[in-house]
């Protein structure tokens, strides 16, 4: 089991590199193919929707042919892809392999989520805290290799080292023994044919409940996706740096993200959930609202690092949140909520995208102001609907 997790952490370092390739080339990318910025929030729009496709269409996959031979496809399609993209073809198979990237890091996500969870019994938060940190060293690491062959001038070397690297983890995979869930995922089969319990049902009032999530994840990861993608054109744009120096900027991202990771969930659990969200929102959209109005590079970079280390645990803890408010639907709440986050990733990138091109950028830091306002106000409304529940439930109590 040991060494499953260790290819478990290995195939979220992947997806985490995968996650921010585009973010961190995407100055070099658009002007090689004399592209605009609307283009470029197009190619970040399919990428998602390739892994949305991935991640819904994970599980058939997965009972149809097994987790390891759904996970070779997945790396199989991630290292073909980006050793064509590497000879920088023509622009719209360029598009056709972004895709086929962001299907193979959806199946990877919603793969290793699943069988982490499954397999680490008590441990699982840990667990999943445990990849979550290597996805944020991932993303942090590759900006940084992105930047440096910038600088030299070989930038498409950036798509053949990660092509090489997922070969190397696929042969590694290929080595494991067939597919260890498979029992456990046929006694699952079983049960629920033998069982058939009665599906579980949302109550009335926790549809106003999960509908606010709903909107808190989908503008979240435009946030988390916007910023993670936009950065370096955003840094070229306001004040003038080199495309290896803006490359960077995602690194001080991720770098904070990961180092917020290791300590929000004590600090969540200390303070209670709400608070903890509403702090990390008001402080996030004060720190964007400064990338807005200063101009210095050092600034900025001490800026970025903030926005990264404030919304580290905005994801993970809204989900706990969301889930304690809705117990017995933890599935489908989970699923419903990671959904709502990817395709707010894609549709709001798009937007980014597009207003980098017609409002340049500080209107467009100020959208991502927006949404954090957006956040804090989902957040408030879910705890007054909480405080009124609680009321009601009180009141009702008083009169037996």
């Amino acid at each position: 089991m040991k060494r499953i997790f260790r290819l478990s952490c290995a195939f979220y370092f992947l997806i985490g590199i995968t996650s921010v390739m585009l973010g961190a080339l995407l100055p070099v990318i658009l002007p090689h193919y004399q592209r605009s910025y609307s283009d470029g929030g197009t190619l970040l729009f399919l990428q998602f929707i390739g892994f949305l496709a991935g991640v819904l269409i994970s599980p058939a996959l997965s009972a149809g042919v097994g987790r390891k031979r759904l996970l070779l496809i997945a790396l199989t399609a991630i290292t073909l892809a980006y050793a064509v993209m590497g000879t920088l073809p023509a622009w719209g198979l360029m598009v056709l392999m972004t895709v086929f990237v962001g299907f193979g890091s959806g199946i990877i996500e919603s793969s290793i989520g699943a069988f982490t969870i499954e397999f680490a019994e008590e441990q699982k938060a840990v667990a999943m805290t445990k990849l979550d940190v290597y996805f944020g060293v991932g993303s942090m690491l590759l900006p940084a290799l992105a930047s440096l062959y910038i600088y030299l001038g070989v930038w498409n070397l950036s798509f053949y080292t990660v092509a090489l690297s997922t070969f190397i983890l696929l042969l590694f995979w290929m080595r494991m023994p067939a597919d260890s869930s498979a029992h456990l995922h046929q006694d699952q089969v079983k049960t629920d044919q033998t069982e058939t319990p009665a599906k579980p049902k949302y109550q009335s009032g926790q549809f106003k409940v999960l509908s606010i999530f709903v909107l808190f994840f989908f503008v979240y990861m435009g946030i988390e996706l916007g910023m993670m993608n936009f950065l370096p054109s955003i840094l070229i744009e306001s004040i003038g740096i080199s495309d290896s120096a803006a490359s960077l900027s995602v690194t001080f991202f991720w770098g904070a993200i990961t180092i917020g990771r290791l300590f929000v969930g004590r600090m969540a659990e200390s303070m209670s959930y709400a608070p903890f969200l509403i702090g990390s929102t008001i402080a996030s959209m004060l720190l964007i609202i400064a990338l807005a109005l200063f101009s210095s590079p050092i600034m900025m970079y001490v800026l970025i690092f903030g926005v990264g280390f404030c919304i580290s645990g905005l994801f993970s803890i809204a989900l706990v949140f969301a889930n304690t408010l809705m117990p017995g639907m933890v599935e489908r709440t989970t699923s419903t909520l990671i959904a709502a986050g990817g395709i707010g990733g894609s549709v709001l990138q798009y937007l980014i995208g597009w207003s980098m091109d017609h409002w340049s950028v500080r209107p467009t830091l100020w959208i991502f102001a927006l949404f954090a306002l957006v956040l804090l106000i989902s957040i408030v409304l879910v705890q007054q609907l909480r405080t009124g529940n609680a009321a009601v439930r009180a009141g009702m109590e008083s009169k037996y």
